[in-house]
């Protein structure tokens, strides 16, 4: 199984990278994880083939905070001719009504027509297990602002973003062979005495790199990859990031948005 890192930034694009999205092809499906900037890159000619003889996409959202879902707007143009199921997670997962949610995310004026008006998009909320194209999708809820879910995808693949560093998440995860996973700084950041104060709230509700490397470990996953980047950093301070979660985990990246890897642990 191959996944596709359209979006691997948090918050807001910036440079090469755009807000949170992944794609996993399997035959006629396509399945989407958030709806960040990310989603536009489907566009792109590298990844027409994503999208060639696709008939359905089911588009699972880890919750509705903007950046995951303005590429909800883009519907229309990145998917005219397949049906689209929307997964946001089901409301007993996040206290949230998912139908509500997204129909207000989607809606005149903020978008030229309301998402009842769509005709090839559907809503399906996703709850705790879900099937889709002989593949099974599991979530489970985060702590974050705003209550979140994770993504388990057979024994092949991890989805966790916005959130901070969770020893529950460890079962979880056990055994996969890629865990997506945010890293948003790292414990020596010198760049974190100057984060402004109103910010500092928005830090404890994401993660540590090293943290997370450890989660990984205790996990024993294949491959780590670290998203949902801060968009504050600059190239270099990835590099670092990338490097404090190695001297945990040493099979940690952190990789180009475009970047299409096997979820198979010996890849």
């Amino acid at each position: 199984m191959d996944v596709t890192l359209l979006g691997t930034m948090g918050w807001l694009p910036r440079d090469a990278r755009e807000t949170t999205c992944f794609a996993v092809r399997e035959g006629p499906t396509l399945l989407v994880f958030d709806a960040g900037t990310g989603l536009r890159r489907l566009l792109d000619p590298e990844h027409a083939g994503l999208l060639t003889g696709v008939a359905e996409v089911h588009l699972f959202l880890s919750h509705y905070h903007l950046d995951h879902v303005c590429g909800l707007a883009y519907l229309s143009g990145v998917f005219p001719a397949c049906d689209v199921v929307l997964r946001p997670p089901a409301a007993e997962l996040t206290g949230v009504d998912p139908v509500a949610a997204v129909s207000e995310l989607v809606r005149r004026p903020y978008n030229p027509v309301d998402l009842a008006d769509m005709g090839n998009v559907h809503v399906r909320p996703a709850g705790r297990e879900n099937e889709v194209a002989g593949h099974v999708v599991r979530l489970r809820p985060q702590h974050h602002t705003d209550t979140s879910v994770s993504f388990r995808l057979d024994d092949e693949l991890v989805i966790a973003t916005d959130t901070p560093p969770d020893p529950e998440a460890v079962d979880y995860a056990r055994g996969v062979g890629l865990w997506l996973h945010e890293a948003w700084y790292w414990a020596d950041d010198p760049a974190l005495e100057k984060v402004p104060e109103q910010l500092r709230p928005g830090y404890a509700a994401h993660s540590e790199a090293s943290a997370v490397a450890g989660l990984a470990g205790q996990a024993d996953v294949g491959r780590l990859v670290l998203v949902h980047l801060n968009p504050l950093g600059e190239g270099g301070s990835y590099r670092s990031l990338r490097d404090a979660a190695r001297r945990v985990f040493p099979h940690t990246d952190v990789l180009a948005d475009g970047t299409t890897l096997s979820t198979s642990a010996s890849a």
